[in-house]
């Protein structure tokens, strides 16, 4: 009862039912986040402008808004068509090859924009393209939405410079720690979508290959495979940061598209700039809300209170701790946007994970991992929710087709729970 009658419990329970009344992610964590300051006295309102502005000011969030317009860059460049015509040309011929080439080009394209969504956007092309092929429409929309998954845990991830932020960690170590698992969760969602594609018969794409059509698709391609190449490279080579980086990548995707491509030209990009903005204002919005209601628990005492409970729970067993937290993060996933869901939870599980001995940068890639699914999870689900609106297929038809692609992310998360190794590994070479 103790519990349940903590303002930070009540103004969340507030939070919960402006979710269920349809309001908008921000507007229900600002509005319930208000009510508690106001209502429970929790604090004086006069120092909500210095949490949300000190929320902001972060120079490493900066990477954020300039890889969403890299995401948008590359989406109108016609950068993700020419990856398509190379994967194709590698592995179309295979049962499931052009969800396969989907696959391969979701992982390069999140490596280069950092994001789920604008890889959704610059992949979605493809849904009327495997319908033609002979693949169900609601199949296709479940590997795009799959593809986009790559986003939050493939090398430069949004996900991971925001945790970092969070916790104050490496962002090039979390970089690192995110390349094993994402390239785990790339072979087990291939391996199904190859298994599934081979017993119901989705034909391979009729490509010609050979080595001349795989040098002349690798050469169109070869300026866009250059570019994680380039912004992976300078950071990890430490010519410049993760903020630099995706201002390296602007760009470096302005400047092919300039003079090789020519595809985006001088009169689109203030369109292309103002729904980039419109994006970048909905996530600007939802960090600042969430560090109120972030600082409201933790001035309440409620990550005390998950902490012992946690560590009664488990015993202090770290692997107890993570699933539980797994768990939480799961059905959090489900209902609330990544980034919202970080910044809420971070700050709640932090102190159990340093009571307990986990390493803050394991975590950091099992809750990109974990919350990576959460692009796939009804009911909100935003990656999939995208994909169907663009296939022209119900939501709830989707969610149905992409139930084995979230258990074969659940083997994933399991993964990098139980061996650390495969986050660590790599990392630890920082």
């Amino acid at each position: 009862m103790e519990f349940l009658a903590n303002p930070s419990v009540i103004g969340f329970l507030v939070f919960v039912v402006l979710l269920l009344l349809n309001m908008p992610i921000f507007a229900a964590l600002g509005l319930a986040a208000l009510f508690t300051i106001v209502f429970f006295k929790a604090a004086p309102l006069a120092v909500v402008p210095y949490i949300l502005g000190g929320s902001l000011d972060k120079f490493p969030l900066l990477a954020t808004p300039l890889f969403i317009i890299a995401g948008a860059m590359i989406t109108r460049s016609g950068m993700s068509q020419r990856i398509v015509n190379l994967a194709q040309v590698v592995l179309g011929t295979l049962p499931g090859g052009l969800a396969l080439a989907t696959l391969a080009t979701g992982a390069i394209i999140s490596s280069m924009s950092g994001s789920n969504i604008a890889t959704v956007a610059a992949l979605s092309f493809l849904i009327p393209a495997m319908a033609g092929a002979g693949y169900p429409k609601p199949f296709a929309v479940a590997i795009v939405a799959a593809g986009c998954t790559f986003g939050v845990v493939i090398p430069p991830s949004i996900g991971m410079i925001i945790y970092g932020v969070i916790v104050e960690q490496s962002i090039p170590k979390l970089f690192f720690a995110g390349i094993g698992p994402g390239l785990m969760m790339f072979t087990v969602l291939g391996l199904y979508t190859f298994l599934i594609s081979r017993h119901r018969g989705y034909r391979g794409a009729k490509v010609e290959r050979t080595w001349a059509t795989f040098a002349a698709a690798l050469k169109d391609a070869s300026w866009g495979l250059m570019a994680p190449v380039i912004i992976l490279g300078g950071i990890y080579a430490g010519i410049f940061t993760a903020t630099e980086a995706a201002a390296v990548a602007v760009v470096y995707i302005f400047i092919i598209d300039l003079f090789v491509y020519r595809k985006i030209g001088f009169a689109n990009y203030p369109t292309m700039l103002y729904d980039a903005g419109k994006t970048i204002g909905v996530i600007v919005l939802i960090i600042a809300c969430s560090s109120v209601f972030a600082w409201i628990w933790q001035t309440q005492g409620l990550a005390a209170v998950i902490t012992t409970s946690l560590m009664d729970w488990s015993a202090g067993n770290s692997v107890l701790i993570l699933l539980i937290i797994n768990v939480l993060l799961i059905i959090s996933g489900a209902f609330l946007e990544p980034i919202a869901a970080m910044y809420l939870l971070v700050p709640l599980v932090k102190p159990a994970l340093l009571a307990a001995g986990i390493d803050l940068i394991h975590f950091g890639a099992l809750m990109t991992v974990n919350l990576s699914m959460a692009h796939l999870t009804p009911p909100v689900g935003v990656g999939l929710f995208l994909a169907a609106k663009v296939g022209g297929v119900p939501f709830e038809t989707a969610a149905k087709w992409a139930l084995p692609f979230v258990a074969c992310e659940v083997l994933v998360i399991l993964a990098t729970t139980f061996f650390p190794p495969l986050s660590l590994f790599l990392a630890s070479m920082v």
